[in-house]
């Protein structure tokens, strides 16, 4: 099991928690380059558009900063939306950060949410979010392994590709897509694709565990029909909480920074029915935990079906890099020795 880093980088403008851009960013490259230090060893960023807060619009700049920081660590999206891009101009730029970071690109890429803000903002057809993106896919692999080619398609009709320079990986970067369905799950399996899941605790808590564990074994079985394991393709699964000494404390100072981060997430999503105050939230007693009840929650989640892949959040709005870097130092020492080689079922 790999420990990894998720940042989207919000830094809501007009509020008490803004940070002046050039800190913002540059505080998080601070960051990530200790947390590499720590033993983290991946960072991958999401990607959003027109988010008033600054939610990343595009990992690649992120992605090449990171790689110029670091010297090892695995670094990519979580997600590119593929629709949001031209799939040429995203294989080219990959490629680019894959040989600046000397072959260290994961390439997270998917159709993403249905934001109709985006897709009108970007000017793409929402009715053809899916049959988009699965042909941009197949013209960035054939940007990565072929020397010149054509395409006609639905959506893209090409001639005389030729992107240039290749991935140092061969024969191009490790590929993560969704796999929430069988449909998605059956096409990772058979493609030899990672799977790159959806969580955040609320996903995973208590009353869920049957549908990650029942998950994994079903995501071991498709790989199991074309040959392959989870050493070949990989889960990666992120989870949002901190470690602390004090949970009481760390929840009465950053418990309205947690209260926007899920308005502004189930805004995306259109949900109707907020929780108006923090303690509202679902299972909001578990956002800070002490590394004793954190080790008892992973074993209870993860237990006979580990991730292979494990995506903390490095942050929350009002949270400082150094509060960040206190909690995951102590995930480190205290939690992870206890966990990466404590859970059954690796595979």
């Amino acid at each position: 099991m790999k420990l990894g880093i998720i940042s989207d980088m919000r830094n809501p403008d007009g509020s008490k928690y803004h940070r002046p851009w050039m800190e913002h960013y540059s505080g998080f490259l601070d960051l990530v380059a200790e947390l590499e230090e720590l033993g983290y060893e991946s960072v991958v960023f999401p990607e959003h558009h027109f988010e008033a807060d600054g939610y990343i619009p595009n990992p690649i700049p992120m992605m090449t900063a990171v790689a110029m920081r670091t010297k090892k660590m695995l670094i990519g999206a979580d997600l590119f939306r593929l629709p949001d891009w031209h799939p040429v101009r995203l294989a080219e730029d990959v490629a680019l950060v894959d040989i600046l970071s000397n072959g260290r690109v994961l390439f997270k890429a998917g159709a993403g949410g249905l934001y109709p803000p985006v897709s009108d903002g970007l000017g793409w057809d929402p009715r053809r979010q899916l049959s988009r993106s699965t042909e941009s896919m197949q013209i960035i692999l054939k940007c990565w392994t072929e020397e010149v080619f054509d395409w006609e398609g639905r959506h893209y009709n090409l001639k005389g590709v030729r992107a240039m320079p290749k991935p140092v990986q061969k024969p191009h970067p490790p590929v993560f897509m969704p796999a929430m369905n069988p449909k998605s799950m059956e096409r990772n399996a058979r493609e030899g694709y990672g799977a790159a899941m959806a969580g955040g605790r609320w996903t995973l808590e208590r009353e869920d565990l049957g549908w990650w564990k029942g998950w994994r074994a079903e995501w071991v079985e498709a790989l199991a029909r074309y040959g392959r394991t989870t050493k070949e393709c990989p889960a990666s699964v992120f989870m949002n909480f901190f470690c602390t000494d004090d949970p009481e404390r760390a929840w009465a100072k950053h418990r309205e920074g947690i209260l926007y981060v899920t308005h502004a997430y189930a805004a995306l999503r259109s949900e109707p029915l907020l929780p108006e105050t923090p303690e509202e939230l679902p299972h909001w007693d578990k956002v800070f935990l002490t590394s004793d009840q954190m080790v008892k929650l992973l074993r209870e989640l993860f237990d006979g079906a580990p991730p292979d892949h494990l995506l903390l959040w490095d942050a929350v709005p009002g949270m400082s890099f150094q509060e960040s870097y206190e909690s995951h130092k102590m995930f480190v020492e205290q939690v992870w020795p206890k966990i990466s080689g404590g859970l059954t079922g690796s595979l």
